[in-house]
């Protein structure tokens, strides 16, 4: 049975994730069968649990799949292997205050004698019964640390939080008088990071950079946070503390009509467009679809036979020259969509099938103009579709998240959507498109894999009859 831990912290930016790909890596190196998985809606730190483990890393997100998707989630990551590694997200207790128990398609359950805010690492580790070793950033801090975590302790007794790791340790000197403040409060310390900038993975405006952009450079940068931990951590105590889960069989679509063929569902990577979710990836492909990636920074034209495309999530704006000086293949998305081509659009791949970004011209698939702001729009939706789309029909309501520093001039109003911010409306859809800043998780309703599937298919058979 695979064995679980969750790393957690008191808050973001206290080393989750280079504590986390660190250990991933060390015990990958024991030759032991490790997974990962991340609480949350986040693309980039998986992208270095995947060059830790040798895996693709599935996020767990009970706002975005609700609770029985989140366990599927989870399921699939721990397939297989011996320890399944869950990266938290933000703070421990950190999440949503949008109640998902009102969801009008899948409400969740009320949460029974334990409350906490939906999406959050105490309520992921609450469902699985795991573990959790908290990363505690050290930086000006001595006992008032301690206390921090004693309270956790003491206000959630349910919660088992088994032991700490020390990040960003100053001296030796500073480890001790943490250490002794610990030990009198019983607390298990596991290790402690010094501060090290070559043990830290580097970052920008939408957090830190993906690994994917240089794998070079990541895989370089990894080797030394896991010889970092290798030193400064306890990797047996910490795989000691890991309990059992209940590991069945991953849910995915339901299961589509038999066909001879599988459509060609093309995918946008590469350095501009390293946001997806590998869940997504898998139920496509268990509805039937075969998956190709392409790279629109460098290649002219979509891979050959594309029956639907997929221009997901990422940096535009930092790679827009390559992007828009790569004419012919945009003429070739514009025509693509042109012949009612299935196209599935989020974010980064908003902005491209617009007409422009920063005023220079793009695929002009539909008419929105973008620009960078300083402002940034995040946060989880409730979303409900005007019009039926390759994923979802009209009036389905469904979950998603934003995240980008760009808006959008005359973007479209077919999605509504209710947020912390109140109700807005944006994007673009129709029989053929669905195009917008909004995330999805297929997790949520897995048989819009089948959805999308079965539009790329329609499409395939139109252009073999014509």
């Amino acid at each position: 049975m695979t064995r679980a831990i969750i790393i957690s912290a008191l808050n973001s930016g206290a080393g989750k994730t280079t504590i986390s790909s660190g250990i991933m890596a060390a015990v990958r190196e024991r030759g032991l069968s490790i997974a990962s998985a991340k609480v949350g809606p986040d693309y980039i730190d998986p992208t270095f649990h995947r060059i830790a483990t040798g895996r693709p890393s599935y996020n767990i997100d009970t706002f975005l799949t609700g609770r029985k998707g989140a366990l599927a989630s989870v399921r699939r990551a721990a397939k297989g292997v011996d320890y399944l590694i869950i990266e938290g997200v933000m703070g421990i207790f950190d999440g949503t205050t949008l109640d998902t128990t009102k969801d009008v398609l899948n409400p969740d359950p009320p949460s029974g004698n334990w409350r906490f805010a939906t999406g959050s690492t105490a309520e992921i580790a609450m469902i699985l019964g795991a573990p959790i070793v908290l990363v505690l950033d050290s930086r000006g801090t001595t006992e008032s640390l301690v206390a921090s975590v004693i309270g956790i302790k003491k206000t959630n007794p349910s919660l088992l939080v088994a032991g700490v790791i020390l990040n960003r340790v100053a001296s030796e000197e500073h480890v001790t008088q943490i250490a002794s403040a610990l030990s009198a409060s019983g607390i298990l310390l596991l290790g402690a990071m010094p501060k090290e900038s070559s043990a830290e993975v580097d970052s920008r405006h939408l957090g830190l950079v993906p690994a994917s952009e240089d794998l070079g450079r990541a895989t370089r940068k990894l080797a030394s946070i896991c010889s970092a931990v290798q030193s400064h951590v306890d990797v047996e105590k910490v795989l000691k503390l890991a309990r059992p889960i209940p590991v069945g069989v991953p849910s995915g679509p339901a299961a589509p009509e038999s066909h001879k063929t599988r459509p060609t569902i093309a995918y946008a990577t590469g350095k501009a467009f390293t946001f997806f979710y590998q869940e997504n990836f898998d139920l496509l492909e268990e509805a039937g679809g075969e998956l190709a990636g392409f790279d629109p920074t460098k290649e002219e034209s979509l891979p050959k036979g594309t029956d639907a495309l997929i221009m997901g999530g990422g940096y535009p704006e930092v790679y827009l020259a390559d992007i828009v000086q790569n004419k012919k293949l945009l003429s070739e998305i514009a025509s693509f969509h042109i012949q009612g081509g299935p196209i599935w659009a989020e974010c980064a791949g908003h902005m491209v099938l617009g007409s422009s970004i920063e005023q220079i011209e793009t695929a002009s698939v539909h008419p929105g103009r973008s620009t960078m702001s300083s402002r940034v729009t995040l946060g989880y939706r409730f979303v409900s579709t005007k019009k039926a789309n390759p994923l979802f029909d009209s009036g389905s309501v469904f979950r998603a998240h934003e995240y980008h520093y760009s808006k959008m001039g005359n973007d479209g109003d077919d999605f509504q959507c209710l947020g912390r911010g109140g109700r807005t409306s944006s994007g673009v859809a129709g029989p053929s498109l669905i195009s917008s800043y909004l995330h999805f998780h297929l997790g949520y309703e897995p048989n819009s894999a089948n959805r999308y599937v079965s539009s790329a298919l329609r499409f395939h058979e139109a252009k073999d009859s014509s």
